[in-house]
């Protein structure tokens, strides 16, 4: 089988720069729950109809058993995507057989903020990993670095304090390690 190349993780490419907020009033985040191994085949169904949607993905780096190295690009949340549209849209891509469920977001507002901050993540150029869990610690806000402004939780693994951004709709996130940037706390 081919290999098919790297899938764009977002339609329109602009989507974090601003353009949700001129969006039509009835459009509002669906979270899309993909069959096995269908969330690429849904966004490129997705980009073809040109409706707007989100597909983080990150770097996946194995070794075949002869030693070989193979790289992917993976959904960062595996089975999940995130469409913006009406409902109109959302029957669209439930005509693609590739979903399992189509999940409604009651808080459109914090979704946004996060999956904005997972996407400020990707493009920072740190190495991000899926996050399977829900975090548990202290809030903080990044104060300096590529990802200043961010907020999330600190996590210890080892010895080493790393950084995570949960996306709260679905109880995962992902993960950076912390370097020597300020942090406050966040209250509430």
């Amino acid at each position: 089988m081919p290999i098919l190349p790297a899938e764009p993780d977002m339609f329109p490419a602009n989507l974090w720069d601003g353009a949700l907020t001129q969006a039509d009033p009835e459009f509002r985040w669906w979270c899309l729950h993909a069959k096995p191994r269908q969330e690429k085949a849904t966004a490129r169904h997705l980009r073809n109809k040109h409706i707007t949607h989100y597909l983080p993905q990150v770097m996946h780096e194995s070794r075949t058993p002869g030693g070989r190295r193979i790289r992917s690009i993976l959904p960062l949340f595996t089975g999940y995507l995130f469409l913006f549209g009406d409902h109109q849209e959302r029957v669209e891509a439930m005509k693609t057989n590739n979903l399992a469920n189509v999940l409604e977001v009651v808080d459109q507002t914090g979704l946004s903020r996060d999956l904005s901050q997972i996407h400020q993540m990707l493009t920072s150029g740190l190495p991000v990993i899926p996050e399977p869990t829900y975090p548990v610690g202290a809030r903080i806000r990044i104060l300096s670095g590529p990802l200043t402004g961010l907020e999330g939780t600190v996590v210890r693994r080892g010895k080493r304090d790393q950084f995570v951004a949960v996306v709260r709709f679905l109880g995962r996130g992902a993960t950076v390690d912390l370097q020597d940037w300020q942090v406050e706390a966040v209250e509430g």
